[in-house]
């Protein structure tokens, strides 16, 4: 992967690959957001507290998820990267290979495994 910034290129193909992945998010019932560093962020609203519960919104950090799009060795082809959070507070996220941003399904599938949340509609005894 690099470190580099995108290049003209590789900035003008990204942009019309984030607006699909959002897409694909979306008919996955998750709500995605192009953010300005390179990297889409994916929530599942599923996983959000209800609207009255306070103690819940106040606590929850929401079930979000941030893949970061960045040009990977030796071509510098346009790939999709998980961000994990870094061991300690202030580190950079860690970035581990997803697939490449011309996989837009690909992509949305593993990111909706991800934030899936699959007994919202079982009823709790």
């Amino acid at each position: 992967m690099s470190d580099q910034p995108l290049s003209v290129v590789e900035a003008a193909a990204w942009a019309p690959a984030a607006r699909a992945l959002v897409v694909e998010l979306a008919a996955r019932g998750l709500v995605a957001r192009v953010l300005g560093h390179g990297a889409v962020r994916a929530r599942n609203p599923a996983g959000e507290p209800a609207p009255d519960d306070l103690v819940g919104a106040a606590l929850s950090p929401g079930l979000n998820q941030e893949v970061w799009c960045r040009p990977d060795w030796p071509d510098r082809e346009l790939w999709w990267f998980w961000a994990w959070s870094g061991p300690n507070r202030d580190d950079p996220p860690e970035l581990e290979h997803l697939c490449p941003v011309s996989e837009t399904g690909l992509a949305a599938d593993a990111i909706a495994r991800v934030l899936a949340v699959p007994f919202t509609n079982a009823e709790v005894p």
